[in-house]
């Protein structure tokens, strides 16, 4: 299932992409955000900061044994395991941390979208469609 990714800056033009699922869009968060999701104990903590384990780490170990460590763009945090977005929720808010808006549609989402987009988008969507037309049963 390909998904569709727009991309729209605070100044550029928007940009297009797609990936072929959600471990795709993982991945890319991976290589281009440095994202990084795990889910740690209290040996994880020691072996990444000695001694010096950060408070909201501790606490949450103390309680229930393994935090959920969330990092991209030099930006990290941790989370109760129960309280933490889904591994695809936290890439894609890594992707668009920084856009003024990002969207992951379907491919029929996509089609629709298109429509009632904003001229920027609609015109880089327009463009993404005509260019990949096999994505999008061949009668874009």
């Amino acid at each position: 299932m390909s998904i569709i990714i727009i991309e729209v800056p605070h100044q550029r033009s928007p940009s297009v992409w797609f990936a072929k699922d959600e471990q795709h869009i993982i991945q890319m968060a991976r290589n281009v955000e440095d994202f990084f999701y795990e889910e740690w104990t209290m040996e994880n903590a020691v072996a990444v900061f000695g001694d010096e384990i950060p408070t909201e780490y501790s606490d949450i170990l103390k309680k229930d044994k393994t935090v959920m460590v969330m990092s991209w763009s030099g930006q990290t945090q941790c989370y109760r395991v129960e309280d933490a977005d889904s591994e695809i929720d936290a890439a894609k808010e890594a992707i668009g941390h920084d856009l003024s808006q990002c969207y992951f549609l379907t491919v029929a989402d996509a089609k629709e979208f298109v429509l009632t987009a904003h001229a920027d988008v609609q015109i880089a969507l327009n463009k993404f469609i005509a260019e990949n037309d096999y994505l999008f049963g061949g009668d874009a």
